[in-house]
């Protein structure tokens, strides 16, 4: 049996050093390409999960992820390689 694709949009979990995802309530992320163009912004769970459903997977490029707060603050930004369903933003 070969692998199947099970994550057809682009998550991104949130979690602490451990692998606990963080209770994410009013935080949300901004993906951009690496020529900074706007790709979504999407929102995330009180579960560490943000899905961006404009972004399919495995995706076909690199990114650049930014989390906020809901009040704006810039919490992290991470580099995301293209070719992933997925990714953690750890700490």
């Amino acid at each position: 049996m070969s692998p199947t694709q099970t994550l057809r949009r682009f998550t991104v979990i949130w979690a602490n050093n451990d692998g606990v995802p963080f209770n994410t309530t009013g935080f949300f992320a901004i993906l951009r390409r690496l020529d900074g163009s706007f790709v979504q912004a999407a929102g995330f769970d009180s579960f560490g999960t943000a899905r961006f459903s404009r972004v399919r997977t495995p995706t076909n490029q690199p990114y650049i992820l930014r989390t906020f707060r809901d009040d704006g603050v810039l919490f992290r930004v991470r580099s995301v390689p293209a070719g992933v369903s997925s990714f953690v933003v750890i700490g």
